[in-house]
């Protein structure tokens, strides 16, 4: 999987949702970003590593919510970054849509 197959996901979904917003006032427009493979501390599995796909970043600063994409089990999820700087997954929405939807 690469970039431009994790945009497709995504632009598919926006098709049906061309209005779409949340209730933390998320900008598409300014905050989905260009997918990125980064490593997440499972919250879930002992902090144990594991790579997703960031594609939507809160806040440009990077201290809000992230929009994950896991191309092994086919969801999205969310993402924060700790007070050490260290990116933590935090759980699967389904989604990309569900998962905007559920922050």
């Amino acid at each position: 999987m690469n970039i431009e197959d994790v945009k497709n996901i995504i632009k598919e979904e926006l098709k049906d949702n061309p209005d779409l917003s949340n209730a933390h006032g998320v900008e598409l427009d300014r905050c989905l970003i260009e997918p990125v493979k980064q490593t997440y501390l499972d919250s879930f599995n002992d902090n144990r590593e594991i790579r997703l796909w960031t594609v939507l970043e809160e806040t440009e600063d990077g201290n809000g919510y992230k929009i994950i994409y896991d191309q092994e089990d086919n969801m999205f999820g969310l993402g924060i970054k700790s007070n050490k700087d260290e990116l933590v997954f935090i759980g699967y929405y389904g989604t990309f849509v569900e998962t905007l939807k559920g922050m």
